[in-house]
């Protein structure tokens, strides 16, 4: 049964539909969720919620194509979600999506994990948002973001490649981050609902 088929049973109250959903899908919200939040249990609570808000919000999805993208994005809302009620002073650390990515590159990346599709969906998902609100940032930002997290540049290198001075560099670098921060957080406050 394909994701179209699956929908417009569940959205017909067919429970068995839903529980191949669940069971199609597991990994991918269980991967999500468990990457934010990072303890089995607190997860375990979370991935119920989201697929509560899936069952309680089908008929709004407009893109059956890309279930899987609203999955990942209702999964990354519940995880904030949890973090801020759980501990608001640390919620902010957790929600870093730069963070995030990185944490997920380098998970995906390490010889000693092996990559399952829903990894290699989540990376990709990740990446196309990340790289979206990359190509928005203003030229000079742009580029020193890119020289100094993507090439590993060095700041001092990275003075030289510009012509700017080692402040402005920082500066820049500095700029790029706040302006991806405040985008990515826009992105989800308004894409997640």
């Amino acid at each position: 049964m394909d994701d179209k088929q699956l929908v417009e049973k569940i959205k017909n109250n067919n429970d068995i539909a839903f529980r191949i959903l669940i069971k199609k899908y597991k990994g991918l919200v269980m991967n999500t969720v468990y990457r934010l939040i990072g303890n089995k249990m607190d997860s375990e609570d979370v991935f119920q919620d989201v697929f509560l808000e899936v069952y309680r919000s089908i008929h709004k999805l407009r893109n059956i194509d890309d279930i899987s993208g609203w999955l990942f994005r209702i999964s990354y809302n519940k995880s904030l979600s949890f973090l801020r009620k759980k501990n608001p002073a640390k919620a902010g650390l957790s929600t870093d999506f730069l963070g995030v990515v990185a944490n997920m590159k380098s998970d995906i990346n390490s010889s000693k994990y092996n990559k399952t599709p829903a990894d290699i969906y989540i990376q990709k998902e990740a990446n196309k948002i990340l790289f979206k609100a990359i190509d928005n940032l203003p030229g000079k930002q742009k580029k020193a973001l890119l020289l100094h997290k993507f090439e590993n540049y060095s700041q001092k290198e990275i003075c030289k490649i510009m012509n700017l001075s080692q402040a402005s560099v920082e500066s820049l670098i500095y700029r790029s981050k706040i302006k991806l921060r405040k985008s990515l957080a826009n992105y989800f406050k308004d894409h997640i609902k």
